[in-house]
C-alpha cells in the first residue's frame, strides 16, 4: 500500500471515528499494510464501522483482510487448471488462481484469462463459435 492509498483509508476511517490523520500517520499505516491491496483494506474499513464503534488500528485491517481473502477462496470453490500443462505449470497456475480469487476475481473471469495461457486461449478460439454481430448486440442490450 502506498502513502497516498494509506491517507485515503485513514481518511475514510476519520469520517467514522473523528481521527486527525496526518502525513506521519499515513505513512506509518502504508508500512503496517505493505502488500495489501486498496480495495481490500477499504472494504474491511467500512465493514468494521457498520459492525463496531471501536477505534481501527493496522492489526485488526490485516486480520480483516486476511479473513476476505480466505472467504473469497473458499467460496469459490477449486479452480479446474488448463488442460495439457506439466505437473509444475499446474501447481503455479493454481497458486496464480488461488491469489487472483483472493483478488476478487471470479471462477469465470479465471477461465477466460487470455493474457496469462495465450496458446491456450487460441485453441479455445479455433474450438469456440464466433458470435454474430446481432448476437452480441444482443447480449448488450443494443438495438
Amino acid at each position: 500500500m502506498t502513502p497516498a492509498e494509506a491517507a485515503a483509508l485513514l481518511a475514510i476511517a476519520a469520517a467514522f471515528d473523528n481521527r486527525k490523520p496526518d502525513a506521519d500517520a499515513a505513512q506509518a499505516w502504508a508500512l503496517a499494510l505493505d502488500g495489501l491491496r486498496f480495495e481490500d483494506c477499504r472494504e474491511v474499513v467500512v465493514e468494521h464501522y457498520r459492525r463496531s464503534g471501536e477505534w481501527l488500528m493496522p492489526n485488526a485491517v490485516i486480520a480483516g483482510v486476511k479473513r476476505l481473502r480466505d472467504k473469497r477462496i473458499a467460496l469459490a470453490g477449486d479452480p479446474t487448471p488448463p488442460p495439457d500443462l506439466t505437473a509444475l505449470q499446474t501447481i503455479e497456475w493454481l497458486k496464480g488462481a488461488r491469489r487472483r480469487i483472493a483478488d476478487g476475481e471470479t471462477l469465470e473471469e479465471l477461465h477466460c484469462d487470455r493474457k496469462a495461457y495465450p496458446e491456450l486461449a487460441a485453441k479455445v478460439a479455433e474450438l469456440m463459435p464466433r458470435p454474430t454481430r446481432e448476437v452480441l448486440r444482443d447480449t448488450k442490450g443494443e438495438a
